[in-house]
């Protein structure tokens, strides 16, 4: 079966880098950072690892996280796993991984179908990177600004 253009761009980035990075807004005009979200697509196949997923930051941004993200885990030799705190990713602060099973499998659709050509499991195990408010509060912690706090939760969830 040809694989569209964006699936060939995953495959190639994947087998060239590792993984892809895919950021999504549900809406196409959309510039509602509440409505975007980026994800890995290829670690499982490429380190056994889980795919990575950040909300609502703009996909430059997130991408960046991302990468920055896996480059302190492959330079430290870590697997990422639920609560890993990570001190390279945000200028000035920790990032934190966390369990990221409840987040809907239809936020990680790309994941997914490469999940199911490359034979790895399907769907993926997923970790959320989390980013912190300005005090450095995580939204897992009740002290996390509101705002910061919504913009990280899958919309059917906030």
């Amino acid at each position: 079966m040809m694989l569209s253009p964006i699936e060939q761009k995953i495959v190639d980035c994947v087998e060239e880098y590792g993984w892809f990075g895919l950021s999504v807004s549900p809406a196409s005009d959309s510039d509602d950072p509440e409505e975007w979200f980026s994800y890995t697509i290829g670690l499982p196949k490429s380190h056994g690892w889980p795919e990575i997923v950040c909300f609502g930051l703009g996909g430059d941004v997130a991408h960046g996280l991302l990468t920055d993200a896996i480059a302190e885990c492959e330079a430290k030799g870590l697997g990422p796993h639920a609560g890993l705190v990570l001190t390279d990713v945000v200028n000035g602060y920790d990032a934190l991984l966390v369990d990221g099973s409840t987040i809907p499998d239809h936020y990680i659709n790309s994941a997914i179908w490469y999940a199911r050509r490359a034979g790895t499991q399907v769907p993926p195990a997923r970790l959320q990177l989390l980013w912190p408010d300005k005090a450095g509060a995580f939204p897992n912690d009740p002290a996390c600004s509101a705002e910061v706090r919504t913009l990280q939760t899958p919309v059917e969830q906030a």
